[in-house]
């Protein structure tokens, strides 16, 4: 009997993949919440995220999804966007970096003399450049002159970021979406005293009850604005619960609603970026005394006239 002898090919070893470069960066963009979800948790258990953000994988979710809002990738959203009082903020350079990439930026120059910062614009299809100045006199009236930290340090620097931010938020809001510059809102309570126009006092709970019943409330210095957790008058701020019987009638005009009336007729009257900027400290330093829907009328109506002003 013959034998038959059986041969097999060897398999053969996989081509080794040819390495290249110089190719086309793209950064990863969620397409799907889930996507964008996934994303965050993983970035959370990284711990590569900014301390405003640590480890919560919400935090993370909501700083892309603010970034998405104006153009950022999800990792150039949790590195140029800051958490400031729960809200969002653009770092300086992050905000300049939109500005820049959107295309409508023709022209930029800045330059400080010693004493006062400036910054000038040039936005494509408008004749009139952004011109915007910020001096050492400003940061006094601010209470900001002299302060420990950037300010004592680098004032040359904060007066520059400080003209920059208001020359970007007069010239480009539409292509920072109403976000605030990080470096303003820091000091953004003490900034409220060198507003052009006066500032009215925080309306705490007391106030708008004596308000409500016609009583006549005598005007307090301003304080920094804020009501602290320890603060006697952050138990009269607003709450999800009932306050008192002050709304009890279902016809009685909120305790508000003088404020309210002469905040939307400043609105009306602002014949520049600068008087939206007052009203809108006003309007932050008695935020927690307004329901969220009167804050939305308010904040819309100062947006659509910095648009009508920019026409």
């Amino acid at each position: 009997m013959a034998t038959q002898l059986v041969t097999t090919e060897q398999p053969k070893a996989p081509a080794k993949v040819a390495v290249s470069s110089g190719g086309k960066l793209a950064a990863f963009v969620p397409q799907t919440m889930e996507e964008a979800w996934r994303l965050s948790g993983a970035l959370a258990a990284s711990g590569m995220t900014p301390k405003a953000y640590g480890n919560d994988q919400n935090k993370i979710m909501v700083g892309i999804m603010a970034g998405a809002e104006v153009g950022l990738t999800p990792f150039a959203a949790l590195q140029s966007i800051a958490v400031i009082g729960n809200n969002p903020s653009l770092w300086g350079d992050g905000a300049l970096a939109l500005v820049q990439a959107s295309g409508l930026l023709e022209d930029m120059e800045e330059f400080d003399d010693g004493n006062v910062a400036t910054c000038r614009l040039v936005r494509k299809g408008r004749t009139t450049p952004i011109v915007r100045t910020f001096s050492q006199e400003d940061a006094k009236k601010a209470g900001l002159s002299g302060k420990s930290g950037p300010w004592s340090q680098y004032p040359q620097r904060m007066r520059q970021m400080r003209a920059r931010a208001w020359a970007m938020r007069d010239g480009f809001s539409d292509v920072l979406k109403g976000l605030h510059i990080a470096e303003e809102a820091r000091d953004y309570q003490s900034m409220a005293g060198a507003a052009s126009v006066e500032v009215q006092s925080p309306l705490t709970g007391a106030m708008l009850i004596e308000q409500a019943k016609g009583e006549t409330i005598e005007a307090q210095p301003a304080n920094d604005g804020a009501l602290g957790e320890d603060s006697p008058a952050a138990a009269d701020s607003r709450t999800d619960e009932p306050q008192g019987d002050q709304h009890d009638d279902a016809d009685e005009a909120p305790a508000y609603a003088g404020w309210l009336e002469t905040t939307f007729e400043r609105i009306e009257a602002a014949a520049k970026p600068a008087d939206l900027r007052a009203v809108e400290a006003d309007m932050d330093r008695n935020k927690e005394a307004l329901p969220n829907d009167v804050w939305g009328g308010l904040t819309d109506a100062v947006a659509a006239k910095r648009a009508a002003l920019l026409k």
